[in-house]
């Protein structure tokens, strides 16, 4: 009976021996890789239910949708020191306060850094995707989509981007700029 428990025991911890992976994901950065991280410089909720009015700069980020409606998005704004000529640099998400639901969201590069007086209906334009993320916990988001997270990083200036809901009843909060959305320069 011992020997069968024994023999149980090592089949199963070979077995999770063999469950490990071997590498990490091709989207994950070593902490000793990032130079620099840049933290955001100003956040502007704007939000359906309030489409003309707006909500000026915070420091809690929200970006929720409930029963595909009442949308809430976070307008973002980065802005990057000199000296960065030749680095690339990574939109990462983290630490967030609150999630529920799915938890995911995508992130867009915005037409225009000027974000103080935004409202829902009177926006920068959406330019480009960059990804997805899941938040399942309160480190580091899970990336879903990386196609565009990574690019040059610029010389110096502002950029902003979007966080928009993805997904139905679904809830993000955070508090900038210690928590989600940033840029890791590599």
């Amino acid at each position: 009976m011992k020997s069968a428990i024994f023999s149980s025991a090592i089949a199963i911890f070979a077995t999770l021996a063999t469950a490990v992976p071997t590498a990490a994901p091709a989207d994950i950065v070593a902490r000793d890789q990032v130079k620099q991280v840049i933290l955001s410089s100003a956040v502007v909720n704007i939000q359906e239910d309030a489409a003309n009015t707006p909500l000026g700069v915070t420091y809690k980020a929200i970006v929720s949708r409930v029963n595909g409606k009442h949308n809430s998005q976070a307008l973002v704004k980065f802005d990057f020191p000199d000296g960065l000529t030749g680095y690339k640099c990574k939109l990462d998400f983290a630490y967030p306060a609150q999630f529920s639901g799915t938890g995911e969201i995508q992130v867009f590069s915005i037409g225009d850094t000027n974000i103080e007086n935004a409202t829902f209906n009177k926006r920068p334009f959406r330019d480009q995707f960059k990804g997805t993320f899941r938040v399942a916990g309160w480190g580091e988001a899970v990336v879903l989509d990386a196609s565009g997270l990574t690019f040059d990083c610029p010389a110096k200036g502002a950029k902003a981007y979007e966080v928009v809901s993805q997904g139905d009843s679904n809830e993000v909060i955070w508090y900038a700029p210690g928590g989600g959305l940033r840029i890791d320069v590599l």
